[in-house]
């Protein structure tokens, strides 16, 4: 007998199949799969590594000025 897990596994392996032909012979999926990185994808990456260098910066100097100024309470 098969478990529940192992039928939707059969059940999904045709359409997976489908797909991953159809992604070889249509062009402009091929296209899209193609190696390399488009201009935007590119600018959209570089974005978010600025915005993390720029996080960055702002969590080493928040704990730059926390080690140096302690806050003495009494």
């Amino acid at each position: 007998m098969c478990s529940a897990y192992e039928k939707k596994e059969m059940f999904l392996a045709a359409p997976a199949a489908l797909a991953v032909l159809a992604a070889a012979v249509i062009p402009e999926i091929a296209e899209a799969a193609a190696p390399g990185v488009s201009p935007s994808l590119k600018n959209l990456l570089l974005s978010v590594v600025s915005g993390g260098v720029v996080l960055v910066a702002i969590g080493g100097a928040v704990a730059a000025v926390s080690t140096f100024d302690p806050v003495q309470r009494k």
